[in-house]
């Protein structure tokens, strides 16, 4: 009798973990590109954003924008190194000796991965909030 493989604690296989992980390299490329939009938008919508009062929020976010900027660097690296330790994985023959360690590791960028993204989505969000309070605050102010 076989024993069956357990798949607890949403353990992947290989091909999976690949996936994942060339799906999160490519999202956290896009996400820097998208931290140097959001710093030019900050950048040039300075003159409503002083005028409306919301300068020191403005100088929060581009401080957290240089944070992210850093966390996603260091992201990319350890997500750039467990690609290269997935190739040992499609090896069926030899056994990867630490294949429990390197699926523990998958888990643990899953779960950074994810409070890396709530952590961004919420900051974009106010930073577009923001700029259209400036805007909206400048528009008002040349109607009056």
């Amino acid at each position: 009798m076989k024993t069956k493989v357990s798949s607890a604690y949403g353990w992947e296989g290989p091909e999976i973990m690949n996936k994942y992980s060339t799906i999160w390299y490519s999202r956290l490329n896009f996400i820097l590109k998208e931290l140097d939009f959001l710093k030019d938008l900050l950048n040039k919508n300075i003159f409503p954003i002083v005028e409306s009062h919301l300068s020191m929020q403005a100088e929060k976010y581009l401080e957290k924008l240089s944070e992210l900027k850093t966390e996603v660097s260091a992201l990319l690296d350890k997500i750039e190194i467990h690609k290269n330790g997935v190739k040992a994985l499609f090896i069926k023959q030899a056994p990867y000796e630490n294949e429990w360690n390197y699926k523990h590791e998958h888990r643990k960028l899953l779960i950074k991965m994810h409070e890396f993204d709530s952590k961004y989505q919420a900051i974009k969000k106010e930073i577009f909030r923001t700029v259209k309070d400036a805007i909206r605050h400048q528009k008002q102010k040349r109607i009056a």
